[in-house]
């Protein structure tokens, strides 16, 4: 994948440019999506995507019922964002404290990936009996 911007930018003064998505910028015909975010709001999903794949503490759940994480909401925030690669996965950001997750899902099913600083954190969410396809707490 390749993220890219118009450089010089089409308009003078144009601080947040939009920002286009290549999928493989070496085929023969590359074909390019725009992002739903201009530029400064897709480094701020580009940043909490990498800190939860960067976080020392991960937890990850089998596919489930959207309903499964219904428990979850008195607890998550959400990032008010669009969904980060919504061709793809179109993950959606929710933050706690020392937690950060993302979920991808439609109408019925959804997956969860939590990204965790102490193990600690991630501990009480076995306590909602998700089926885990990967804990560190």
């Amino acid at each position: 994948m390749d993220w890219s911007i118009l450089w010089p930018p089409q308009r003078p003064g144009d601080a947040d440019p939009p920002v286009w998505l290549t999928e493989d910028p070496y085929a023969e015909a590359p074909e390019t999506i725009l992002e739903k975010e201009p530029l400064s709001r897709f480094l701020l999903q580009f940043t909490l995507f990498e800190a939860i794949i960067a976080a020392p503490y991960h937890a990850w759940t089998y596919c489930m019922p959207t309903a499964s994480l219904d428990a979850l909401w008195n607890l998550l925030r959400p990032i008010p964002l669009s969904p980060f690669l919504p061709t793809f996965f179109a993950e959606r950001f929710f933050a706690a404290p020392g937690l950060l997750a993302q979920v991808s899902n439609d109408d019925n099913e959804l997956v969860v990936s939590f990204g965790a600083l102490h193990r600690g954190t991630l501990t009480p969410l076995l306590e909602h009996r998700f089926r885990w396809s990967y804990f560190d707490g």
